[in-house]
């Protein structure tokens, strides 16, 4: 895709245009296009105009009616109203009825398994226990559980394919009886897998310790000297694991072994280890606010202020170095994402959002017990932190910034951006009355199962940030991220837009913390240079990585943490 500021708009685009913009209310996937025909017209205003100005005249009225007009249609079909029933892009899915047809299965179920709609779900390839389970429930002689794991066989390859059950909320058949999902399990391994090989493959526990040890790339000798068994009872045990999840041998072990995911809850995105969720704070002014810990409770506090994109979402490899390193990451959800309450002022006046945020952590703080903190801003959250440590120099001992927007001061920090980025940089800056339409559709987008596609537009596929992106971890992670941001809607991410956007350097001077900033050279929203430039100027240390995007956080999580831990380490001790 060309730089935007290159692109011509030619007269035919304002009708296709038009056409886009109402097509978007009722089919949330022309998303993309419509970003790329908005992103063309605002060019064709912006050429004729300054750039270092305050920008090109409005769209003309016709567009910008259009925009708004579809716009309210979104709003007032409302989230719970958009097409979201059509199985997810990202992920095998099978949809299924109370009588046991496939009423709809997703692109990737149907490649992996063979399914199609109408067809009845036991013709497909499975392995006798899941036969006779799901026989016992669609005969109504067993009721099958959110949770429970099942076993198919790819199609071609008959390699073990499992599937977790979730049940379809407020979707009835005959006396009550409900259809549920069945979804591909994504690979990531943690301790929870020792139960799921015991209730899928009916692995003994001394087997699952030796599945365990063989995905760390043991080998029978090096298992045997850790148990105290002979090579020759190994031998036999590997066995059985084999006999038992249909592998033909240890390689293809590990690979189906990788296939499988943790803590299996049908209700959400799963709670990392260590993380107690869904906690929440009452503001002085009545509004709630939701929160996370990570770490260990003894840990050095370190405040970690999300970012637009993505709350604090992390592995399973970073907090375990949290507990190791002695750090907690207090997290706070920030007014208007996830399920903490959008601040009423801050919608009506953008430019307020950061001093508000600064008076919501003040009784926050209070309230765990923290007299001194480390604020962490993760990309847009950056220019909170650093308000925070200029408001609050007495709680703020310092300011470590990931991958954060530097502040907005030249045109040419936008034309640097890719081309989603730019389209809505330049969208926030110049014409801010259309942004919450673009965000709106977006929103859809997710909600339509297009999360795939939101992936596809922020990291190009030959960049750092998308190969860690295809790592499964971190896939379901991110894509968690995405849908419980969007939560609420739109307005939260207008309100960070509105900020991000223009110069914001003042909150950054007459700093008497120490400040570290951290950034990867292949970062695709903000340059290096810039940050170089920047941190020259105000006298920051930075930290660069080459060879590494936005998610600098999660491909470096350990010498990152190590950075973060060393700065922390003259802290107040832990939560009271």
């Amino acid at each position: 895709m060309a730089n935007l500021l290159d692109v011509q708009e030619p007269e035919a685009h304002q009708t296709s245009l038009i056409q886009t913009i109402y097509e978007v209310a009722v089919d949330p996937h022309v998303y993309d296009r419509l970003v790329d025909l908005w992103g063309q017209h605002l060019m064709a205003s912006l050429r004729d105009n300054p750039l270092e100005g305050e920008g090109p005249a409005a769209p003309s009225d016709e567009i910008a009616q259009h925009l708004l007009r579809s716009f309210e249609i979104l709003d007032r079909l409302g989230r719970a109203e958009q097409p979201s029933t059509p199985p997810a892009r990202d992920r095998a899915e099978l949809r299924i009825s109370p009588r046991g047809k496939i009423d709809s299965c997703s692109p990737l179920a149907a490649e992996t398994l063979g399914a199609g709609p109408g067809e009845d779900l036991l013709d497909l390839a499975m392995s006798a226990e899941t036969t006779t389970r799901l026989n016992r429930e669609l005969n109504g002689k067993q009721q099958g559980l959110p949770g429970e794991v099942y076993l198919f066989f790819a199609k071609g390859d008959k390699h073990p394919y499992p599937m977790v059950r979730e049940r379809i909320a407020d979707e009835g058949g005959r006396d009550g009886a409900t259809g549920f999902v069945l979804a591909g399990l994504h690979s990531r391994w943690t301790k929870a897998h020792d139960q799921i090989l015991r209730q899928m493959f009916g692995l003994t526990q001394a087997e699952t310790r030796v599945a365990r040890e063989l995905l760390t790339g043991a080998n029978l000798r090096d298992i045997a000297e850790t148990t105290d068994r002979s090579v020759d009872t190994l031998r036999t045990q590997l066995k059985a694991i084999r006999r038992k999840t249909y592998t033909a041998n240890q390689q293809q072990l590990v690979r189906m072994m990788t296939g499988l995911e943790a803590l299996i809850k049908s209700s959400g995105p799963e709670a990392p280890a260590g993380a107690n969720r869904d906690q929440s704070f009452t503001l002085p002014d009545g509004r709630k606010m939701a929160y996370h810990l990570f770490g260990p409770a003894d840990g050095t506090p370190c405040l970690f202020i999300h970012n637009m994109l993505n709350g604090p979402n992390f592995t399973s490899g970073l907090i375990d170095d949290l507990h190791r390193l002695g750090l907690q990451f207090i997290c706070p959800i920030r007014p208007g994402f996830g399920t903490s309450d959008l601040d009423p002022v801050s919608k009506r006046r953008p430019e307020e959002a950061p001093d508000r945020f600064c008076a919501d952590m003040v009784p926050f703080l209070k309230h765990l017990g923290c007299s001194k903190i480390l604020a962490i801003g993760h990309m847009s959250g950056a220019l909170f932190a650093f308000r925070l440590a200029q408001k609050h120099p007495n709680l703020v001992q310092g300011v470590f910034n990931i991958s954060g927007a530097v502040p907005i001061t030249e045109m040419s920090q936008i034309r640097a951006m890719h081309y989603r980025q730019q389209v809505m940089a330049l969208t926030a800056r110049f014409t801010p009355r259309i942004l919450p339409t673009l965000l709106r559709a977006g929103i859809a987008q997710i909600d339509a199962g297009g999360v795939e596609g939101f992936l596809n537009a922020l990291y190009r596929p030959d960049s750092p940030d998308r190969a860690l992106a295809e790592r499964p971890e971190h896939r379901n992670m991110l894509f968690t991220g995405f849908r419980q941001i969007v939560q609420q809607g739109h307005w939260s991410f207008a309100i960070d837009s509105h900020n991000v956007v223009r110069d914001w350097s003042r909150y950054c001077s007459q700093l008497s913390q120490p400040v570290t900033l951290v950034h990867g050279s292949a970062d695709p929203v903000v340059t290096l240079s810039s940050v170089e430039a920047f941190a020259h100027r105000m006298g920051f240390t930075l930290l660069s990585y080459p060879d590494v995007g936005q998610l600098v956080l999660y491909q470096e999580t350990s010498e990152v943490l190590q950075h973060i831990a060393a700065m922390a380490q003259t802290q107040s001790p832990a939560l009271a």
